[in-house]
């Protein structure tokens, strides 16, 4: 048995398709499926069901799933082990954040480190979505949202504040008249955009995107109000804050993995954030 299929089997029960599985495996789609075809033939069983649309798992198959997540989880911590005992700042260090904290605080606060230390790599991946520390797809992780997890070191280590901003010749329209630019349904349940919506009481929301920097260019060229962090919208001259109310703070979090919680490298990126973003 090639034990690299199961963890194939544990990746395609957790995105449930196969194409789905050969895009968080960086495969083709025959890759994934040979493998299983592969593994199948060692086992003896057939795991899945190829059906015209979809591939279950078969009840075998969820079985051995478990099983092979198990496996996954246990490889994952050797690797957070082995990176914990290295008494020198080399090394490669994952870090996940949302997008307007990696490019506004997080990218810049990063200079100094990577000056003294050379040989440490940091993988940055900016995201909204939660990663998951434990399935090792980041080893520490800042996050807009309360974390949870027992095994996870977590730390409150600031807050983001938002205001109105746009344009000075949009600032002097009678506030009757405002356009606003606001997140679309996939964002339409974060704290911020309630607020807007609240807000606007009835005013257009006609401009809809999905992430602060979009927003950001859209105000910048006069087509409305949007409510941005004020890290990032603060710093324009094209921009105004517009005093008419803003929601409350967001708090920041970080997490690490506990097996990692020593780990130099990953205490010195966690230290520049801390800094970084205790700063705001």
């Amino acid at each position: 048995m090639n034990w690299d299929d199961l963890h194939i089997l544990a990746v395609l029960e957790r995105e449930g398709s196969l194409a789905g599985a050969a895009r968080a495996l960086g495969v083709n789609h025959a890759t994934v499926s040979r493998r299983i075809t592969a593994l199948e033939d060692a086992l003896g069983h057939a795991v899945v069901r190829r059906l015209a649309r979809s591939t279950p798992l078969t009840e075998k198959g969820r079985e051995i799933a478990a099983i092979a997540r198990d496996m996954e989880q246990n490889a994952q911590r050797i690797k957070r082990i082995s990176n914990a005992t290295q008494g020198t700042l080399t090394g490669r260090v994952r870090l996940t954040a949302p997008p307007v904290l990696v490019s506004e605080i997080i990218i810049p606060a990063l200079r100094d480190l990577r000056a003294q230390h050379p040989g440490l790599q940091i993988v940055l991946s900016a995201n909204s979505h939660i990663a998951s520390l434990d399935s090792g797809q980041a080893d520490l992780a800042v996050r807009m949202v309360e974390p949870q997890g027992k095994q996870n070191i977590i730390r409150r280590i600031g807050s983001v504040e938002f205001a109105l901003y746009a344009t000075p010749d949009i600032a002097e329209l009678p506030p009757q008249q405002w356009h606003f630019i606001a997140f679309d349904e996939t964002l339409a349940h974060v704290p911020q955009q309630c607020w807007l919506e609240e807000f606007a009481d009835g005013r257009p929301l006609d401009l809809l995107t999905g992430d602060f920097h979009s927003q950001f260019a859209a105000a910048r060229s006069g087509l409305g109000v949007a409510l941005l962090p004020c890290v990032m919208a603060e710093p324009c001259r094209e921009l105004v804050r517009i005093a008419a109310g803003q929601p409350e703070a967001r708090l920041v979090w970080m997490v690490i993995h506990a097996d990692l919680k020593h780990a130099p490298a990953v205490r010195a990126v966690a230290d520049v954030l801390v800094d970084a973003i205790g700063a705001m």
